[in-house]
């Protein structure tokens, strides 16, 4: 299990919001990344970056599930469900809520099963924080959701297998 760990360790996605030019990374499972393209974060509005991020997070999510199956069926192993406990579980797995909120409030992200995302921006924070601020609060919300879902299905694991 050593090199399949390491290779999900190593698993990088990128993606770029639909229609705007910003990217995100993500990294070593639980790290992230935010850039602007030119001038774009000082004429950005707070609705639509936060409709921008939610859609990054499942570009972002989506990407890394492929690369996590890719990972998983190289190392032949099998993740299908045999019975209906299994079912169950993947069930409730897809229903975790999560939530990830950078330390000052500023940003949060929130999932279900981390197929729905919602990224909420505090009113006026795009005028007072700097970009690479910003990018840095982003960051870690987005770190937080990962680690709460992490630990959630962490739970929902022991509860079922034990």
């Amino acid at each position: 299990m050593g090199e399949l760990a390491e290779r999900l360790d190593n698993i990088r996605v990128r993606a770029s919001a639909p229609g705007m030019d910003i990217h995100a990374e993500l990294r070593n499972r639980t790290e992230f990344s935010l850039s602007f393209g030119e001038s774009v974060y000082e004429f950005a509005d707070e609705r639509a970056l936060e409709r921008a991020l939610a859609s990054m997070a499942r570009l972002l999510y989506a990407g890394w599930q492929r690369q996590y199956q890719d990972a998983i069926s190289e190392a032949n192993l099998d993740t299908e469900p045999r019975d209906q406990h299994d079912s169950d579980f993947q069930a409730e797995c897809r229903a975790v809520e999560s939530y990830g909120e950078s330390s000052d409030g500023r940003f949060a992200l929130s999932a279900v099963g981390m197929d729905e995302f919602t990224a909420r921006i505090k009113r006026g924070s795009l005028r007072e924080l700097r970009e690479d601020e910003f990018a840095e609060r982003v960051s870690e919300g987005a770190t937080r959701l990962v680690r709460d879902y992490q630990a959630r299905t962490t739970e929902l694991k022991l509860r079922y297998y034990g």
